[in-house]
């Protein structure tokens, strides 16, 4: 009776994994969608404020795997961008936010979803604080204007790639909108 009981919590455990997927992934986007709200309000010092998906195309690269920019706007205008990107760490991924002024300054960068059980310092504001204030002509070099972190060398170098692929594309974007 013992082993009837352990297959038949094995497969009903299996089958809420296998079908409650797509609840606990719609809770998952749920709350960074409200993390990255509480970001831009904090940065920007917003109480209410639009979100509008951006024109401006980024290609993705193995640095970069997915992303989505978006504009931010109070009362029609434009306060600054949102851009969520998806980087490759050792085994796995990681979701990261970077909040730009409209020049593109950088006002902010976070990681959102750390999927490594090793690593994790890369979310620490203290490393992130190293891509603040920086503008798109700027350029991060691995262990010399950003700094290496034993155990999260792949998602370092990883995010650092990342950033620089976005700053050149956006460095692009600035010098076609300005001619």
């Amino acid at each position: 009776m013992r082993k009837v009981t352990s297959i038949a919590l094995f497969f009903l455990g299996f089958f809420f994994l296998s079908f409650g997927l797509p609840l606990h992934e719609n809770s998952f986007s749920k709350r960074i969608e409200k993390k990255i709200n509480k970001e831009i309000m904090s940065v920007f010092s917003l109480t209410d404020f639009t979100l509008e998906q951006s024109s401006i195309q980024i290609e993705n690269n193995p640095f970069l795997l997915s992303h989505s920019i978006s504009e931010i706007y109070v009362k029609e205008q434009l306060v600054g961008y949102s851009f969520m990107g998806t980087a490759p760490s050792k085994t796995d991924s990681f979701d990261y936010l970077i909040l730009f002024d409209p020049s593109f300054t950088i006002k902010k960068a976070t990681v959102l979803v750390y999927r490594e059980d090793h690593g994790g310092e890369i979310a620490s504001k203290r490393w992130l604080s190293q891509f603040v204030e920086k503008q798109a002509s700027s350029r991060f070099t691995y262990g010399d204007s950003i700094s290496a972190i034993s155990g999260a060398t792949i998602s370092v170098q990883s995010m650092t790639a990342s950033v620089n692929h976005v700053f050149s594309s956006l460095k692009y974007v600035q010098s076609s909108v300005g001619q």
